[in-house]
């Protein structure tokens, strides 16, 4: 969706952050009333300080005005997922007709994070206009299946644009040092994975060698792993790998 912003990340429409990288898109009449709505829900809840990201957005190709939202605020203010989810719903639902909004909560490090998806039909509409970040995930991995297992998430990245078929496992050695093995069927795109791993970090070393007939083992030692850019991919799937690593 967002490949257009892969070797062309300007000032003015790009960002990162330890959280990752973020597209701005500032044009977006809709998707800017959603995030305002989001954005006045939260502060109605008296949460004075947090950051609040859209993880994915997109329109129904065949029904107009239904979109799907996935977002992540994060506070290191006391915040309920339950409150939250309530005062997000009576808010939206004064602007269209709102599916199911699920949650789910993450605190790590003396921080809360909670990730929310909806689909909302919208019926009314309101001038609205702010830059609001959107998740420019790494290579490979695809907004819409966020969120991910570590497990498939590195599957992803190591089969992009391949016909490869792969298994990945991430093994830490310590908070900041990663080892991550794949066994894939086939030739891989070994650029693009360069370009996915630096997503996480400037400093890795890759090794490939084939096991079998045709299988292919890809060996990636990663030094300086930032693994905050994990938590929105993975969400909550994100204690899988790191319990209470801070």
């Amino acid at each position: 969706m967002f490949d257009i912003f892969k070797r062309e990340k300007t000032k003015d429409s790009y960002v990162s952050d330890e959280l990752g990288e973020w597209i701005i898109i500032s044009n977006n009449s809709k998707l800017s009333l959603l995030y305002k709505l989001i954005e006045k829900s939260i502060k109605k809840l008296g949460v004075k300080s947090f950051n609040l990201y859209i993880i994915h957005f997109s329109e129904d190709r065949e029904i107009k005005n239904l979109f799907s939202v996935k977002g992540l605020i994060k506070t290191k203010n006391m915040l309920r997922e339950a409150d939250f989810t309530q005062k997000l719903e009576d808010m939206l639902s004064e602007y269209g007709v709102l599916g199911e909004i699920d949650s789910s909560k993450l605190r790590f490090c003396n921080t809360n994070y909670i990730f929310f998806r909806f689909d909302i039909l919208l019926k009314k509409m309101r001038k609205s206009k702010s830059d609001v970040k959107v998740l420019l995930p790494p290579l490979g991995v695809k907004s819409m299946r966020i969120p991910y297992t570590s497990k498939e998430l590195f599957k992803d990245i190591f089969e992009n644009d391949s016909g490869s078929i792969c298994t990945s496992n991430l093994d830490l050695k310590d908070d900041k040092n990663v080892r991550i093995v794949a066994i894939c069927s086939d030739n891989i795109d070994l650029e693009n994975l360069k370009y996915a791993l630096s997503y996480f970090t400037k400093d890795f070393n890759i090794s490939v060698r084939y096991s079998g007939v045709r299988n292919l083992e890809v060996q990636v030692i990663i030094k300086d792993f930032n693994k905050n850019a994990l938590i929105p991919l993975l969400w909550d799937n994100f204690l899988d790998t790191y319990v209470s690593s801070c």
